[in-house]
């Protein structure tokens, strides 16, 4: 096996053309500095952690998030270098190795599942104490690791390409229209409108499914929340609920172009009229330093 995969992203700055940073920097100015720092930030931590890596003398690949395809569990340990969202998108092509998240520009990106930052040498060598801690096995040093929970997410029988880390969001294609479905919980049918449902593990419960008046919690199960629920009264609705380990909740479409978005936009699943949905605790949490 090799040592390290490390997931990295392209700051906002290099994802622009030359024309859209102009543009941008001309409107709002603030906007555009606020993207160049980011930018400084994360390329010195990619160097840092490049540094931190060859002194350490770990064999280490680079994959770029976006253009990422391969599975990661020929590696040892796999490092994200981002924020949030590089760390979640790292998981999604992990089933067993253990991942680990460094924050890259603190200030200026979300880094919820990231332990470590490198903005700095003191930050820097707490980062490599962990390295060399796992790679040599001095357990003195060696932070203990998490197994968190993800979910398993089936339509019409067939599961999502990976597991999910963080969060599904169900609702019509088109966020201004009505989302139907009928919903399948606690042994009734609820044919409900709406915005939508978030359904969330307990470490994405922080994110949307918290903005959306739901409450953060760390039990072993998953959960889901109505978004906008229209109610004539006549029938209790569920507006939120809890699905066990063992458990799963059931969602039929009423929508003719309904979908689900995995662990963000970035990830659709187009659900047709009349499609089943299932959603489940996945039975292989991630391991992860967080």
């Amino acid at each position: 096996m090799k040592d390290i995969a490390v997931v990295y992203k392209h700051s906002a700055l290099e994802s622009y053309s030359a024309k859209h940073l102009r543009r941008h920097r001309e409107l709002n100015p603030e906007l555009g500095e606020r993207m160049q720092t980011a930018h400084d930030d994360h390329t010195r931590a990619l160097d840092a952690l490049r540094g931190v890596l060859d002194d350490l003398k770990l064999d280490a690949a680079y994959f770029e998030r976006d253009s990422l395809r391969q599975n990661l569990d020929g590696f040892h340990l796999v490092v994200s270098l981002g924020g949030d969202g590089t760390f979640i998108n790292a998981s999604h092509f992990i089933e067993k190795t253990l991942l680990l998240g460094v924050n890259s520009s603190p200030e200026n990106s979300v880094g919820h599942y990231c332990r470590f930052f490198v903005k700095g040498a003191r930050h820097e060598a707490l980062l490599r104490k962990a390295l060399e801690a796992f790679f040599t096995g001095k357990k003195k040093n060696v932070i203990p690791e998490a197994r968190l929970l993800r979910m398993q997410v089936q339509v019409q029988g067939q599961s999502a390409a990976f597991p999910v880390l963080n969060d599904v969001l169900f609702c019509e294609k088109d966020p201004a229209a009505t989302s139907r479905y009928t919903l399948r919980t606690g042994g009734r049918n609820h044919h409900q409108k709406s915005s939508g449902l978030w359904v969330t593990t307990p470490t994405g419960s922080t994110a949307a499914y918290s903005s959306a008046g739901g409450k953060a919690f760390k039990q072993k199960e998953l959960r889901f929340i109505v978004r906008e629920l229209y109610s004539d009264d006549t029938k209790p609705a569920a507006r939120k609920g809890v699905i066990k380990p063992g458990s799963s909740l059931k969602i039929v479409s009423s929508m003719m172009h309904g979908a689900l978005y995995l662990d963000g936009s970035h990830h659709k699943i187009p659900v047709a009229l009349g499609d089943h949905i299932q959603i489940a605790v996945h039975p292989k949490p991630l391991r992860a330093i967080y």
